[in-house]
């Protein structure tokens, strides 16, 4: 009778202990479930953060700024489309059509510095991996001059194809990138300081800020 009861008692304590685990697994939620801010899905992904990024969210005027008080950019010409290829030149545009790249957002503008002639341009990748992989496949492609980025139009007698300096950062499923040209059209030096200024006001700045005020993303 002692062992019968023993036995019993531990029967008991399994079912007991069993539903125990099943009831807080159930209040956990499933296995996997992401405990991720509201938002956090469209900081990396196009399917959720789907609406077409508009030339107001990243243009809204004719001049930016990279920080209050920050000089102005001078934005001559702005462009928007579907069709990425059109801001790159070479093989980059193949590259980014295989990626599924969704919309290119971009502007004409000139420097605050120098008067150098500025393209600053958004992505819209599928999610951040892929925007993450057409970085790199743009820095192989530049690097080997097989491919880059291109100005949008030509202004005060600088022709689209003058000499450039690109930049590129990935924020989320989006990539930046800049086409800085001199104002005389010769070389722009990879050591320019007045071609790095830019690049960081506008990718590390400008067009960071614009993409985490309108669609949340976290640089």
């Amino acid at each position: 009778m002692l062992l019968s009861g023993l036995g019993a008692l531990i029967v008991t304590s399994i079912v007991v202990l069993t539903a125990f685990f099943v009831i807080a697994e159930e209040r956990r939620g499933p296995a996997g479930a992401s405990s991720a801010a509201p938002g956090a899905a469209a900081r990396g992904s196009r399917a959720a953060d789907d609406a077409p990024l508009t030339r107001l969210e990243v243009f809204p005027g004719p001049e930016i700024r990279a920080g209050s008080g920050a000089a102005a950019y001078r934005i001559s010409l702005t462009h928007v489309d579907t069709e990425c290829a059109l801001g790159t030149i070479g093989e980059l545009g193949a590259v980014l059509s295989e990626k599924g790249c969704g919309q290119v957002v971009r502007a004409a503008m000139i420097a605050p510095y120098g008067d150098y002639r500025v393209t600053a341009g958004i992505l819209v990748l599928p999610d951040a991996n892929t925007a993450d992989a057409v970085s790199e496949d743009a820095e192989v492609l530049v690097e080997s001059g097989r491919g880059t980025f291109a100005a949008l139009g030509g202004r005060g007698g600088v022709p689209a194809t003058a000499p450039a300096q690109v930049g590129w950062h990935p924020v989320g499923h989006y990539l930046l990138y800049c086409v800085i040209s001199r104002p005389d059209g010769n070389l722009v030096a990879d050591d320019d300081p007045l071609a790095a200024r830019i690049t960081e006001d506008l990718l590390q700045g400008y067009l960071t800020d614009q993409l985490a005020d309108a669609r949340d993303i976290d640089p």
